[in-house]
């Protein structure tokens, strides 16, 4: 402290005051505003004037301060309280007015103006460091070979100059204030929006987002964006960058082995290579789902090339694999099939998602105009597909088979897709049958029967632990069999109601084991027709010790259609007592509307063929996004199935889905091994 007094005992008196009370200060005493010029700007955290001993010693000192350290306060000491005094003190410059007789006000005063002076000094610090931070960061930035950029409420900030430069803007002024949306492609808008929303709400799992950007010329740049937390002039925001072609060691080697094995027109595997890798994917098991091997033509590519000539019709052949390649997930393997011909190898929840991502190819290239040699193009294509799932299919005939599929597409006009008559199932059916009957029946006999988990995340935030109980059947050998497999015959046979029972048994034994979780269990068609479900429910419940609304019973949407009075009395029965119901399989049937307008239900499972190619596909976003809204206005949560990638997610976060389950979140894992009472 600074104090300004001919009198050393008025010094003695100040410290002493802060020193009994705890306030271990160092006074320095001056006699005189001169001198205080030498002691200004240098530290001290306040300084007390005794401003009677010179009339003018207030007004001196405080303009000295004013010229010199706008933020060291200071307290002028007089020896009467005066109110007119104090006003005129204050106006003056003074923090205050204080009396060396009135011990308790002189304390909490200079306590008052010690602290402030300390948060001055502290807020000071924090600017300095932050400016510090501040240059530290464009530094980074403006030498980064990333793009970044800083992004707040979805309006590009603080782009840097490798930013500027991906996007083709001159320097990074001419980017600020440019919407982030303004720079991604129309398809990619969706997933961005719905990025950034499950981003703010701190529940994006970290993945890159895959998307097109649009540069300056309207040219589409691939991108995978990353986001992180950040601030931009003290309010937060969104950090986000865009990886360099720089890659690790590792990574650079294998894009070289891969560039070897690569068609340089398409950038798709060449097809030795393709039958390879084929080979060594088929070779593992498959842990669920299914596996279809697609063949992909262009229709009439000769009249193409009679219209553009040969040379522009290579680089028509290249922008149609663009269009496949954007169509595709990441863990798609594709190649170049020779000629005009592409191979890409599925792995899907079923053989719907199957048809569902190969009817979208076609009427996304459908809807594509290509500006080829000055001529307008229009192109669309056939995609044959064979199942990929039997044992005894050898790699030459499945190959064979999605070739005859995409023939046979062809010669019906093209613009389609078209499974191999080897995989039609009406051929199958009966002697699938024959095999499958006896090894479920036994099943049963020997309860060979296991629950497999799969959570279901929210999208919202709200966590009320659910998860979807699937079954698995153990075969002779031990291994497990996916209910694909079994589950059609057992239908056909009657043995579902079996199964179906073994199941809700199962599920209940499993949640009364695992507190605070909530279970979706699937019903038949066969059950929900079953009279007697009810009251076997009852007694089983009970048994369990669990609460009905802890279960919640779902059926597929095509049997609550076929089947809609039984379901909705079912479903009404259900709710009564306090069960959940759901339809599973949602936005498939003829008539999504009836069954929402006649079904009771807590839970809507949009179907996760509507899943495939979501991200990029307007149409499918507004398909999916009306159901939701339908369910909403009744009250009806909705649940995405079978979401396999990040940038669908993001779509379904924009959306307004609020549950997702499939492989994004997890596999299925396999969690009873004990068998329940049924």
């Amino acid at each position: 402290m600074l104090i300004v007094s001919g009198s050393p005992d008025n010094a003695e008196a100040i410290n002493s005051v802060l020193r009994n009370r705890g306030i271990p200060a160092h006074c320095t005493r001056i006699a005189s505003a001169e001198l205080f010029k030498d002691h200004a700007g240098t530290g001290y955290s306040l300084a007390v004037v005794f401003s009677d001993e010179d009339v003018n010693l207030l007004q001196e000192v405080l303009k000295i301060r004013d010229l010199m350290d706008k933020d060291l306060p200071v307290v002028s000491c007089r020896q009467v309280l005066d109110p007119d005094m104090l006003s005129a003190d204050i106006v003056a410059g003074a923090a205050d007015l204080v009396v060396l007789g009135q011990r308790q006000r002189l304390y909490k005063v200079l306590e008052r103006e010690i602290r402030r002076s300390r948060m001055a000094w502290a807020l000071r610090e924090t600017v300095a460091v932050a400016s510090s931070y501040r240059e530290q960061l464009q530094t980074f930035m403006a030498g980064s070979a990333d793009a970044i950029a800083m992004v707040q409420e979805g309006i590009v900030m603080e782009p840097n100059p490798a930013w500027s430069r991906l996007f083709g803007y001159k320097d990074e002024d001419a980017m600020l204030g440019i919407p982030l949306m303004d720079l991604v492609s129309m398809d990619s808008q969706a997933a961005l929006k719905g990025a950034l929303i499950a981003f703010d709400q701190g529940r994006w799992p970290g993945d890159p987002l895959r998307c097109t950007g649009v540069d300056a010329k309207g040219r589409p740049l691939e991108l995978e964006l990353l986001f992180e937390a950040a601030e931009f002039e003290q309010e937060p925001c969104v950090r986000i960058s865009i990886a360099s072609g720089a890659r690790e060691d590792a990574r650079l080697l294998q894009d070289l082995r891969d560039a070897v094995n690569k068609d340089p027109l398409t950038g798709f595997f060449s097809r030795q290579h393709f039958v390879k890798l084929l080979e060594a994917d088929l070779s593992q098991p498959l842990r669920g789902g299914v596996r279809a091997l697609a063949v992909v033509r262009p229709d009439a590519f000769g009249n193409l090339v009679e219209m553009v000539g040969p040379i522009a019709s290579e680089e028509l052949l290249a922008r149609i694999a663009q269009v496949l390649r954007d169509h595709l997930q990441p863990k798609d393997l594709y190649g170049r099939f020779g000629g005009t011909a592409f191979s890409v190898l599925l792995a899907r929840g079923n053989t719907r998602d199957v048809r569902a991502w190969a009817d979208g190819l076609c009427r996304k290239l459908a809807g594509q105009l290509f500006e080829i040699g000055g001529k307008s193009i229009a192109a669309t294509c056939t995609v044959g597909l064979a199942m990929a799932d039997s044992k005894s299919k050898s790699i030459d005939d499945l190959v064979a088979q999605a070739l005859d599929a995409c023939s046979g597409g062809r010669n019906k006009g093209g613009n389609r897709s078209e499974y191999s008559a080897a995989d039609d199932a009406s051929t199958r059916l009966e002697e699938s049958d024959r095999l499958w009957i006896p090894r479920i029946k036994q099943a049963l006999i020997e309860s060979r029967f296991r629950l497999a988990l799969q959570p279901v995340g929210s999208l919202t935030g709200e966590d009320v632990g659910l998860v979807d109980l699937l079954v698995r059947m153990i075969d002779e050998q031990g291994d497990e069999v996916l209910p694909s497999h079994f589950l059609g015959a057992a239908e056909r046979n009657k043995l579902i109601k079996n199964i179906d029972r073994w199941v809700m048994a199962a599920s209940m034994a499993w949640l009364a084991a695992n507190e605070g979780k909530n279970a979706f269990v699937r019903l038949s068609q066969a059950t929900v027709l079953d009279e007697s479900l009810p009251g076997w429910l009852a007694q089983q419940i009970a048994n369990a010790g669990i609460e009905p609304g802890r279960m919640i019973f779902e059926v597929a949407e095509t049997a609550a259609d076929g089947q809609l009075k039984a379901t909705r009395d079912l479903a009404e029965k259900l709710r009564e007592t306090g069960y959940g119901f759901a339809v599973e399989h949602f936005g498939v049937g003829s008539r999504p509307l009836q069954v929402l307008n006649h079904i009771p239900m807590d839970y809507m499972k949009v179907d996760g063929s509507l899943m495939q190619g979501l991200a990029r596909d307007h149409q499918l976003q507004q398909t999916v996004k009306e159901l939701v809204a339908e369910a909403k206005q009744r009250n009806i949560r909705s649940v995405a199935e079978r979401v396999e990638d990040a940038n669908t997610m993001a779509a379904l976060w924009q959306i307004g889905i609020e549950y997702i389950q499939g492989y994004q979140l997890n596999e299925p894992e396999v969690v009873l091994s004990e068998e329940p009472d049924v």
